[in-house]
């Protein structure tokens, strides 16, 4: 969430501290260094804008007049809601493969697989998380949910959410390779999906139905 302040004075140096001490300071878009700077504030009427951000932390803007008359300003920057929402995920926007459990399957003597249950606990484990399943092709061997969004309006920040399953084989035995989708935007790119970058997190809503697919349709 960006915070336009006007501040008054006439300092013609202001030295600007922030918390955490790991945030960087940037005045009209030029990098001025961590955790504290001074700034050189024109005395001719105008004002610099003071950008202070880091990562998992909800960034702050802000306008410093050339009236400004204090010598110091600190900010402490608030933490992002979103970061406490998710977590980090090293095969986010990936496939992980799982191994089906051969009681959830049947091959005849011909070798043709009959993957039914399998399929019923793919659906029944995705809706424990998500309320739609927008593509669900047992022929082609491919489901995938609707996008979920969830926003953060303090961050200016959306993230979106969609499982992939793809039926494939693996050594001969019936597997399965899944993906957990998630990605973010800002909260006015939103409602533009070319805005959505991929993002490493997952939201902790979404993922313990990692564990879930592994134990109830992995094999054993």
């Amino acid at each position: 969430m960006l915070l336009l302040v006007a501040l008054c004075a006439t300092a013609k140096k202001i030295k600007v501290s922030v918390s955490p001490a790991t945030a960087k300071i940037y005045v009209d878009g030029s990098y001025y260094g961590e955790g504290q700077a001074l700034l050189n504030i024109p005395k001719k009427e105008g004002f610099v804008v003071v950008r202070v951000e880091d990562n998992g932390y909800v960034p702050i803007e802000t306008r410093i007049f050339s009236t400004d008359t204090r010598s110091a300003i600190s900010f402490k920057l608030r933490e992002d809601p979103s970061v406490e929402a998710t977590t980090e995920y090293g095969n986010a926007n990936k496939y992980f493969t799982v191994r089906v459990n051969k009681d959830l399957y049947k091959v005849d003597d011909k070798g043709k697989v009959d993957a039914e249950l399998a399929w019923k606990m793919i659906h029944a484990i995705i809706l424990n998380y998500f309320d739609e399943i927008q593509t669900s092709d047992m022929a082609s061997g491919y489901v995938q949910t609707a996008w979920v969004y969830k926003t953060f309006p303090e961050a200016e920040k959306a993230i979106r959410t969609r499982v992939s399953v793809r039926e494939t084989s693996l050594g001969g035995d019936l597997s399965f390779q899944i993906k957990i989708s998630s990605q973010e935007s800002s909260m006015r790119g939103r409602r533009n999906a070319d805005n959505f970058k991929d993002s490493n997190r997952i939201l902790k809503d979404v993922a313990p139905i990692i564990s879930e697919f592994q134990s109830r349709l992995g094999k054993l």
